[in-house]
């Protein structure tokens, strides 16, 4: 991994990881909630397999980069065209996992000229318009209190930096874990997984609750476009055992998008899918088969009856 940063022309810096091939095709992958940019790293390894330069920002406010008060998703294509500027790319690919989908809509919308690809995995929904019934029951708490009770959600946020730093396996890790499915607490841990989880996650709660709170509020907000204004080609990875954004929220979007396609796993969740699966959606990003050995086995993980990932993930085309 390397960090970098450069000043946007608004004179904010913005800081960005880079991870695979350094001189590959270039893509650019959006963290989720509350994380930062070396949540990529969980993608550098079938990054540099397929000769991809993963580019990994951190949104304003996070890690590396200045708060951009105000900011809202429609400011992301020029922040983004920015950075591909900046690091010399006229054409790229764009990824994001959770709260990084809605900026690969965004983008897919207002740079398609540009995009060679657009992935989403399990990605955040626009709760203005789908509400949040569906979501994890602490992303429900967590958008009440910051309606009602800002300050405590502060608070809360703050005790979850500490709670981060902890172990999984001991109290009050390991009850939290116990709220997720059983591939998602299995891959949680894995040698290493659970601790690029937590730096990625502080990367963005040791900026402090603002910072965090004005990221979050971007979901909370109206997004100022119809996803069915969409038609550049976007692929939907989910989970149907994701407990912290429901896979019917995926269909739901998708539904509304023309070139749409999504992929489904009955087995996986929220953090199992993208990754265990992570050298597939790379590879079909790149329009590439992944090998045998991989759509059967990532990160020490054989899916189902040792079948290859087509036993398990069933894709629908609209």
């Amino acid at each position: 991994m390397s960090d970098h940063t450069f000043t946007l022309s608004n004179g904010l810096k913005l800081g960005y990881a880079e991870y695979g091939d350094p001189k590959g095709e270039v893509a650019f992958y959006f963290h989720g909630w509350p994380s930062s940019r070396l949540q990529g790293s969980l993608f550098d390894e079938p990054a540099k397999k397929h000769r991809i330069r993963l580019i990994c920002p951190d949104r304003p406010g996070v890690g590396l980069s200045d708060l951009q008060p105000g900011r809202t998703l429609f400011d992301w294509p020029d922040t983004l065209s920015q950075l591909a500027g900046h690091v010399g790319a006229d054409n790229y690919h764009v990824l994001g996992w959770s709260g990084g989908g809605p900026y690969v809509l965004v983008s897919a919308l207002k740079l398609h000229k540009r995009l060679l690809s657009a992935s989403i995995i399990c990605g955040a929904p626009p709760l203005k318009f789908l509400g949040d019934r569906d979501m994890f029951w602490l992303y429900r708490l967590m958008i009440q209190l910051r309606h009602y009770f800002p300050s405590i959600l502060g608070t809360v946020l703050r005790l979850g930096g500490m709670a981060a730093k902890g172990s999984p396996h001991k109290a009050p890790l390991r009850w939290l874990m116990k709220l997720l499915g059983q591939e998602d607490r299995r891959v949680l841990l894995l040698p290493g997984i659970y601790d690029v989880v937590r730096d990625a996650t502080l990367g963005a709660l040791n900026r402090g609750p603002r910072s965090v709170i004005a990221d979050a509020d971007i979901y909370l907000s109206e997004w100022g476009f119809e996803v069915s204004q969409i038609d550049f080609p976007i692929q939907f990875w989910h989970g149907k055992q994701d407990r912290n954004i429901a896979w019917t929220y995926t269909e739901r979007i998708a539904s509304l998008i023309p070139a749409a396609t999504k992929v489904w796993s009955d087995i996986d969740g929220h953090y199992s899918l993208p990754i265990t699966h992570a050298e597939q959606i790379l590879a079909s990003a790149l329009q590439k088969p992944a090998s045998p050995d991989d759509a059967g086995q990532q990160n020490g993980n054989a899916l189902v009856d040792g079948e290859l990932l087509a036993s398990v993930l069933r894709r629908q085309s609209r």
